[in-house]
């Protein structure tokens, strides 16, 4: 089990406004999020004390408190849309194929899913793409690299794909072209939730500190890239992000489920 590491309150709240002074004074400002900021929602991450691959190791499997349907978007989710509405928060690159970005709010044009969105599939011949209420995954009849849904497109009749990306299967192009491009803009990257162990989604935080921007990575386990970071915060990434936000004088606000047709 990798261990977890606590900042203790007054340390916490010290980096938190530094935090938020970094970003009130960045230009291009991006964020960087993986499993973490899911936790708090129901959703185990990777390689935490109940994470999936730490119980895999146990020969345990991972049960989830509730599954990704019906996951509410947590305060770090509603923070990251307050703050790409208020235009503080450039880019977003996710690492996560829970959908829950997409359901808070943040826009496709300000968002790249570089490991898909179980709720998302899309027409390989249009590129229309279909946001569900539903878990839009293929059942893998053949194997897991055979991404037809069965579904078809209401645009062309193609059948549709889903949008998950399996080990050994490269990153869709256009996202990882824009997370590239925004991390090599970005002044300040803040990597919430994310362990930077799974490649290559893992090199966008280099290429912002090869370019000369900051660094500030969250998360409750050391990373390989700790050593690059401006600011290094070790605590659950809704307490950072709550003080962040009043510090800002910003609320998080509520989340609204909006229903779409299947």
């Amino acid at each position: 089990m990798v261990k977890e590491y606590f900042d203790p309150p007054d340390v916490l709240e010290q980096k938190a406004n530094k935090l938020a002074d970094m970003i009130k004074n960045s230009k291009h400002f991006v964020s960087f999020t993986g499993a973490g900021v899911s936790t708090s929602a129901g959703i185990p991450d990777f390689r935490g004390p109940q994470g999936v691959w730490t119980l895999r190791a146990q020969g345990k499997n991972a049960n989830p408190s509730t599954s990704t349907l019906k996951a509410m978007p947590t305060p770090t989710h509603m923070s990251l849309v307050q703050l790409q509405n208020q235009n503080v928060m450039k880019y977003l690159i996710s690492q996560n194929c829970d959908g829950l970005h997409r359901r808070s709010g943040i826009l496709p044009s300000k968002l790249s899913e570089l490991h898909g969105n179980s709720n998302l599939e899309t027409c390989p011949k249009c590129c229309k793409e279909y946001l569900r209420d539903f878990r839009a995954t293929a059942d893998y009849r053949y194997d897991v690299h055979d991404h037809r849904t069965g579904r078809k497109c209401s645009n062309c009749g193609e059948t549709l794909l889903d949008s998950i990306i399996n080990f050994g299967e490269s990153l869709p192009v256009v996202p990882l072209r824009k997370a590239q491009e925004n991390s090599m803009k970005a002044d300040l990257m803040l990597v919430l939730g994310s362990s930077l162990t799974v490649s290559p989604a893992n090199s966008m935080p280099e290429l912002t500190v090869k370019k000369g921007g900051k660094l500030v990575i969250c998360n409750l386990q050391k990373t390989p890239l700790d050593n690059y970071s401006t600011l290094r915060i070790f605590a659950k990434c809704d307490d950072v992000m709550k003080l962040v936000m009043k510090r800002l004088g910003y609320e998080i606000p509520p989340f609204i489920l909006q229903r779409r047709l299947p």
